[in-house]
This record gives C-alpha cells, sequence and structure tokens, in this order.
C-alpha cells in the first residue's frame, strides 16, 4: 500500500509521522510527506530518506496580524496543491499528525474521498484535529482530556509512536563516566532552542543542587549554550551541552527530568521510566502543555510546576519532593503499559483499510 504523511511545525508533529513511516516502510510499503517548504520537517523527513513533496501554508495567528489577510490566500494555493499531489501518487491513505500543515492536507484528502487518519498527540487537540476530525476513518489519541473535544469522530485511544532507537556514538565528554551513579543524576531540556525561563531557573538553583550531591545534564540549547557553559565551566558533576543525538542515553542514566511538557518530551519520560518536574509553555495553543502536564501528575508520575511559580526554592523542593518519594514515581510509571503505538496504530490502519477495501469489492 502508499501512504501520504501530512505533518510539520513542531517536532512533536512530526516525530510520530515519521515513526509510523519508518513502520510501514519496514513492511514493505511505500509512504511519502507533504509538508512545508524550506521547513524542520523537510529536513527531517529527507534526512530519513523519504520522498518530500512541498506546499507553502502559513500558521493562523490567534492575534490581530497583517497575516491574517495571506492566511486564505495560502491555505487554498496549498488544498491545491496537495489535490494535485494526491491525484498523481493515489495513496490508500493519508495520515495527518497536527499542526497547521496538516490542514490543507486533509482537507485535499476528504475532497478526494481518499482515508484519512489523525493522530493528535497533545491533550488539547488543535485546531485542524477539532474541525476535521469527525471525518477521518480513525483519529487516535494519547489523552482522556482530547476525547470530549472530538465528540462524534471516531476516536481510539493509543499512545504516542516512537521512533526506533538507533545507536549513538557518544563523544568522550558524554560518556560522563566521573559521574557517581549512586547520587541523583537530574536531566534537564527544554528542546533543542532550549527554555530561557527553566535556563534561568537552573542557573540560580545550580550551586544550591550540586552542595546536595546532586548531578546535572544541562541541555540549554543553542540559545543559552555560550551564556552559561562560560559561567559554569569550571563546576564538577554538571554537564552542560546546547543540543546532542546522545540525549536518548542521557534519558537512560537520569533518576529524574526537569522539562517543558510537550507531548514527546513526555513520552520519552515515560518510555524510559522517568518521573519528571513538568514546567508548562504558558504559550503553548490552548495552554495545552499545562493540561499535558496535569494529566502526568494525575497519573504520580510527574509534578506539574507552573512557570509562574518557578524560583530556585520551588524547584529544589519538588526535586526533594520526587526523590523522597522515588520508589513510589518509579512504581507508577513501571504500571503504564509498554509503548506499542507504532505497531498498533500502523496495523488498527491496515486493517480498516482491507475493510474498506473489500467493502468496494463486495
Amino acid at each position: 500500500m502508499k501512504f501520504i504523511f501530512g505533518c510539520g511545525g513542531t517536532g512533536g508533529h512530526i516525530y510520530p509521522a515519521l515513526a509510523l513511516a519508518q513502520e510501514f516502510a519496514s513492511d514493505g510499503h511505500k509512504v511519502m510527506f507533504i509538508g512545508n517548504f524550506d521547513s524542520m520537517e523537510e529536513r527531517l523527513v529527507k534526512r530519513e530518506g523519504y520522498p518530500f513533496l512541498p506546499i507553502q501554508v502559513r500558521k493562523l495567528s490567534r492575534k490581530l496580524h497583517p497575516s491574517l489577510l495571506a492566511f486564505p490566500f495560502f491555505l487554498a494555493a496549498s488544498v491545491v496543491k496537495c489535490v494535485h499531489y494526491l491525484k498523481k501518487h493515489r495513496p490508500d491513505g493519508v495520515i495527518c499528525t497536527g499542526g497547521y500543515v496538516s490542514g490543507p492536507v486533509a482537507i485535499a484528502a476528504v475532497m478526494l474521498k481518499i482515508p484519512l487518519y489523525f493522530h493528535e498527540s497533545n491533550s488539547f487537540p488543535g485546531i485542524t484535529t477539532r474541525y476535521l476530525a469527525r471525518r477521518t476513518t480513525i483519529t487516535f489519541v494519547c489523552w482522556d482530556f482530547a476525547f470530549k473535544y472530538l465528540k462524534g469522530a471516531p476516536v481510539r485511544m493509543s499512545q504516542i509512536p516512537l521512533m526506533p532507537r538507533k545507536a549513538t556514538q557518544m563523544e568522550p565528554e558524554e560518556k560522563l563516566e566521573h559521574f557517581d551513579r549512586s547520587k541523583p543524576i537530574i536531566l534537564i531540556t527544554g528542546g533543542s532552542q532550549g527554555s530561557l525561563k527553566i535556563n534561568e531557573a537552573i542557573d540560580s538553583s545550580l550551586d544550591a543542587m550540586l552542595e546536595r550531591g546532586w548531578q546535572l545534564i544541562w541541555q540549554t540549547g543553542k540559545n543559552g549554550f555560550q551564556t552559561y557553559s562560560s559561567k559554569h565551566q569550571n563546576k564538577h558533576n554538571v554537564h552542560i551541552f546546547a543540543f546532542s543525538p546522545s540525549l536518548p542515553l542521557f534519558y537512560k542514566m537520569a533518576d529524574l527530568a526537569i522539562s517543558r511538557s510537550g507531548a514527546m518530551t513526555l513520552a520519552e519520560q515515560m518510555d524510559n521510566h522517568i518521573p519528571a518536574i513538568l514546567i508548562p509553555l504558558p504559550s503553548s495553543a490552548e495552554n495545552h502543555q499545562f493540561y499535558n502536564a496535569k494529566e502526568q501528575e494525575d497519573k504520580g508520575i510527574a509534578i506539574c510546576l507552573e512557570q509562574k511559580d518557578l524560583s530556585a526554592k520551588v524547584l529544589i523542593g519538588a526535586v526533594e519532593r520526587i526523590l523522597s518519594n522515588k520508589e513510589s514515581y518509579k512504581q507508577n510509571l513501571a504500571a503504564l503499559p509498554p509503548n506499542t503505538a507504532r505497531k498498533d496504530i500502523c496495523q488498527e490502519i491496515l486493517d480498516s483499510l482491507e475493510v474498506t477495501h473489500a467493502g468496494k469489492n463486495s
């Protein structure tokens, strides 16, 4: 079979699509992607070796902005382009993983009556998912909170599909052989760009953390790396880096994480059984990161700490709370079902298409 994916904008939309594409491709199915020209999705998709079909669509501004005037024209042109791509390549199914880039791809699939599938990673579904989920064959969601916004849609509960782990060659300084594995190791990550507020909080509490015997693996992002690596270069038991392909291995070393609460970050934490202090990004669409974090807190696997309450004292208190109740957090994480989303979602899609084809041939 042949599948076309629509995704883009952020890694949280792109990586689940790549994970599903890898599963389909490994079983001999053909996959290709539609996404924005000269974008993150184009770079990541081409790096994985899949065909990429470019469009040009803009994000819908939630505030009064001159870009709103141009939005309908970019959307219409992108829909026309997507219709052309779908007619030319004739996929058996179209799979969208949320975000504004998925919009024109999904609309084109509906117009051409091609089976459409959504995967929504966030607890609060985005605009594309909310408006088009009823037109899908299946919409996969990962959070109970999402159900109430998708009434009438064919919703199935799932997890976030993760990319297969690849062997990574660590640089000598990344092996952290001087770290004492009997003492807590904290992984701090704010994404490839880093988080200004998280970095500031770690900077102000670093000395107090090191005095407690805690060890830090701190991803600053490229914007904060020079500042913090220079300031703390002579301190032991803290490894500061901008971004690294070794991040999956750092997850395996960590006792707890401090991070934002994007869906992909949470999936990685759960997959590695790491309790977390989650600091939701207040500007996330519809504040969905807050709802993501609250669900994790309700499961007993994380602490939700709002950015407005963030300080060195509060952060250290949250770390102490997790470390003093580490076994309870670990038990709750171990009780979660294993992440088999990559295989499960692909199989459900294939099964539904077989039913569709059987109906057409009867």
